[in-house]
């Protein structure tokens, strides 16, 4: 039994960067999948028009990541928190906890660590969180691709 998902993202994208074969494409587009939302993901890049312009190009590049977020069964992964949010979010709070202690005339750096640790402490959470979920860089798939040396 081969794996629908990892089919489905090996034809879009050697289809996008042209390493398929002469009928690779044309034998994806023609045969359904067990798998329902996979199968619906095949069929919309079936009636996307050839030869691709770059409508259909960022179609298909759309789909891919589609099918990238699903998993073996064509059930939908959870998506991986940004740490970028996790910073922010902790920034916002220090900030916050900085001007509510602030002193006048105690200057802008006294107890700058009020706004550094909640941001730390922000992005630690959003690297437990994706560590328990499996998601993000913790996702066994891309620890099995890394290992291999394909990042």
């Amino acid at each position: 039994m081969r794996d629908e998902r990892q089919y489905v993202i090996a034809a879009i994208r050697s289809f996008l960067d042209g390493s398929n074969g002469k009928w690779d494409w044309d034998c994806f587009t023609s045969g359904s999948l067990r798998s329902a939302k996979l199968d619906e993901l095949r069929r919309r890049a079936a009636v996307i028009d050839l030869p691709l312009n770059i409508d259909g190009e960022a179609s298909l590049r759309e789909l891919l990541e589609k099918a990238e977020q699903l998993d073996a069964d064509g059930i939908a992964k959870r998506k991986p928190w940004r740490v970028e949010i996790g910073m922010l979010c902790g920034g916002v709070l220090g900030v916050i906890l900085w001007m509510i202690t602030f002193v006048p005339g105690g200057g802008i750096f006294q107890n700058l660590q009020l706004i550094i640790s909640p941001a730390a402490v922000g992005v630690l959470i959003v690297i437990l969180r994706n560590r328990r979920e499996e998601v993000g860089y913790f996702d066994p798939e891309n620890i099995e691709q890394n290992k291999q040396g394909r990042v």
